[in-house]
């Protein structure tokens, strides 16, 4: 039951440095406390020697980032929710079926090294069927044999999205958690990305490193398995090569590569794999990182203008539409629509952690993006598309964030206030403070105040029927009120980007 929770729960308290309490993981995750309960202790079953994750009666849970970080190895294993041998069975058998495709393999090769009975043999083989339809393919069987069936693109296609994992972030860990991958193949495919990046005078960021490095790695495995039945099907169109003449510094650098590829498996290879790598270096950002704003083509500036003003229309984020933000989108812009033409998808290890953070944020994102593949004609953008986007317009909301409008209470709004004002003026530049009133003129404020309030600050207890966040400190502001009020600074920041 706590399975499919650790990661959840680890990448919320990833980005809060302060105990959370029980109930406030529960809403969040929207679990029982229990489960919350059972969850922590499940995780720290799994680093028994150093527990990741610290209980305090009445603060809550915090994770310990130094012991995290030392032990993310070991981490990795217990928080994958995919250690299950019959999950990991059937991947093994599809992997094979889909490197060999069309080959045909007898269904008891395939299956004799797991000492399973036939009932599970025949269990597996229906979902394996289910599990290739998802990507157009088809599960074929012939007697005692099976094969897959489906055009070569939706083949790669299922390879790699079976490969790539969400949880890998660079191609090292993309290496480390895949024994399909063999040594000196991984060697020579990153041999060839420093090629490119050289070529290109260009780093390739995450994810389209992992993308790139495994389109190269599964050409070498179909070519080593299947080259016979590859030669004759693939060939390149007329647009596609209009294509290739139009970006001739990126078709040299496919050309080099593709060179380097087909000496390396002493094969030929047809001209349709050039544009295969084409495809995925224009889908990359690669390549974009020097183009003046000036350069920007007109369907990526209407695009990324569209996405600006459809978030912007949001008053949480009226204030953050800058040239900053059209020159940093745009370069992101320009490969998305690229991928939505070729299919090409990228994973998005982050994705749980955005929701977490930013859930307001990433909905008005996700429908706006609904809004522009209408509007524009293009394909559904996913939520890993999403996700990277909302990025983007988090990153433009904290660096041209608001003040935080804040009220200051105390019993008569005057004396001590004063001298609390003062010294939330000096310590928090942040802080704007609106008011100072007494406690009995809080309600009529909070109701008619000309701007929102964002956080109330007080030297004495208030009503806990008061929704706006507030904290209680001492006229003196002493130090131990200055890291309490730091931390709910940061929380209303969440609050306001999220």
């Amino acid at each position: 039951m706590t399975e499919g929770y650790k990661e959840l729960l680890v990448s919320y308290l990833l980005n809060h440095r302060d105990f959370v309490t029980g109930p406030a993981l529960s809403s969040v995750l929207n679990v029982s406390t229990k489960t919350i309960s059972r969850t922590v202790k499940a995780i720290n079953r799994g680093t028994e020697e150093q527990p990741i994750i610290e209980s305090k009666r009445g603060r809550g849970y915090r994770l310990n980032y130094q012991r995290y970080v030392s032990q993310s190895g070991e981490i990795d294993k217990f928080l994958n929710v995919n250690h299950l041998t019959s999950v990991e069975r059937r991947n093994d058998v599809i992997k094979e079926l889909l490197i060999t495709s069309p080959g045909k393999h007898r269904i008891a090769d395939l299956f004799h090294k797991y000492y399973v009975s036939d009932s599970v043999i025949f269990s597996d083989v229906r979902v394996i069927k289910e599990m290739l339809q998802k990507y157009n393919l088809k599960l074929c069987k012939q007697s005692d044999y099976l094969w897959v069936g489906g055009e070569e693109v939706k083949v790669r296609y299922a390879i790699n999205d079976l490969l790539v994992t969400d949880n890998v972030t660079n191609i090292s860990h993309f290496l480390q958690s895949n024994k399909y991958i063999r040594e000196q193949d991984a060697s020579f495919v990153t041999r060839q990305l420093n090629v490119i990046e050289e070529k290109l005078h260009s780093s390739i960021p995450y994810p389209y490193n992992v993308n790139l490095f495994s389109h190269l790695y599964i050409l070498i495995e179909r070519y080593r398995s299947v080259s016979n039945f590859m030669q004759t099907e693939l060939s390149m169109t007329a647009e596609e090569k209009e294509k290739l003449r139009n970006d001739p510094r990126v078709t040299e650098v496919c050309k080099l590569v593709m060179g380097n590829l087909s000496r390396y498996l002493n094969a030929e290879l047809p001209s349709i794999e050039y544009y295969y790598l084409f495809q995925y270096l224009t889908s990359s950002r690669v390549n974009r990182e020097d183009a003046p704003v000036g350069d920007v083509s007109g369907l990526v500036r209407s695009v990324t203008d569209f996405l600006i003003d459809k978030v912007t229309e949001n008053d949480p984020y009226q204030h953050i539409g800058s040239q900053k933000l059209f020159q940093n989108l745009s370069k992101h812009i320009y490969p998305l629509i690229n991928r939505l033409e070729n299919n090409i998808k990228v994973k998005n290890n982050l994705l749980k952690q955005i929701k977490l953070e930013y859930p307001q944020l990433f909905r008005i994102v996700k429908d706006s993006t609904r809004q522009l593949s209408e509007r524009y004609d293009l394909a559904q953008i996913d939520d890993a598309e999403v996700g990277f986007i909302t990025l983007y317009f988090a990153e433009a909301a904290e660096s041209t964030r608001p003040p935080i409008n804040a009220v200051v209470v105390c019993t008569t709004g005057f004396g001590t206030a004063q001298l609390l004002k003062a010294k939330l003026a000096k310590r928090f530049s942040e802080l704007n403070v609106v008011e100072l009133i007494a406690k009995r003129d809080l309600a009529e404020e909070i109701e008619n105040s000309a701007k929102p309030i964002d956080l109330i600050i007080s030297t004495v207890n208030l009503p806990e029927s008061i929704e706006v966040p507030t904290l209680v400190v001492s006229a003196l502001l002493t130090m131990e009120d200055q890291e309490r009020l730091e931390r709910m600074i940061g929380q209303v920041r969440r609050r306001m980007v999220s």
